[in-house]
């Protein structure tokens, strides 16, 4: 997935909401978007359905999942320019991701949804300083979370093309919703 084009457009989303919703003295932001995170990955899997073992309705609901993932999928790339920020850059890349990232898949979707819930709590526990953590542990954790999640849409049977066009659609709707006072 090509992610430079994805972050700088995010950034202007990010940049535009620190406008409009400054920071508080004291505010972290980066714990506040760690848990949006995790609430948006929570809201995929619910989409998803197929973990619900006590319903008879364990279809997925495709459309509402796509705009789950893509809502998860603004705030992965927001969490890593929040993190490139504290080098001076204003694309992750460049402080160590590749240009191309290979995805990481589990052998079921289960363990995707679980283990990217874990590394996201890794990364929230080196970003708080809850644990001694380098910068090489947290551009890890950071790293591994994207692939996982960029696994996680194939895994769920999204294309490429299809999350670029739904990110992009929503971004354009989350910068309407700031317009209006959301």
């Amino acid at each position: 997935m090509e992610l430079r084009k994805l972050f700088e457009i995010q950034d202007e989303l990010d940049l535009y909401i620190e406008k409009i919703h400054p920071r508080e003295e004291g505010e972290k932001r980066l714990e506040e978007k760690i848990l949006a995170l995790q609430t948006e990955l929570g809201e995929i899997a619910n989409e998803w359905r197929q973990f619900k073992f006590w319903s008879n309705d364990r279809k997925p609901r495709t459309e509402q999942l796509l705009e789950e993932y893509v809502d998860g999928l603004h705030f992965v790339l927001s969490i890593g320019l929040e993190e490139s920020k504290r080098y001076g850059q204003s694309v992750p890349i460049m402080i160590g991701l590749p240009e191309k990232l290979t995805p990481i898949h589990y052998e079921t979707t289960i363990q995707q949804f679980n283990y990217l819930f874990f590394e996201i709590g890794r990364l929230y526990d080196s970003v708080t300083l809850h644990e001694v953590a380098t910068d090489t542990e947290v551009e890890e954790a950071y790293e591994n979370i994207i692939r996982m999640f960029i696994g996680l849409g194939e895994k769920l049977g999204f294309r490429e093309e299809q999350i670029i066009e739904a990110y992009t659609r929503k971004n354009r709707i989350n910068h309407e919703r700031q317009e209006n006072g959301y």
